[in-house]
């Protein structure tokens, strides 16, 4: 049974594979910039909540 609001299944694979490579770049760009975060500036809001102290 075909229902109505299903489309082509290419058109279904595509719009899945578009979505899944978004989402693996999302994943990408977190962990990136998890590890790698560009910022050296001590004065930098992310050292005052890194500290040892809290």
């Amino acid at each position: 049974m075909h229902h109505h609001l299903m489309g082509p299944l290419i058109g279904n694979m595509i719009i899945i594979g578009v979505a899944g490579l978004i989402t693996l770049g999302c994943f990408v760009t977190m962990f990136w910039m998890l590890l790698y975060p560009g910022e050296t500036g001590s004065d930098h809001p992310k050292r005052a909540i890194l500290r040892d102290d809290r």
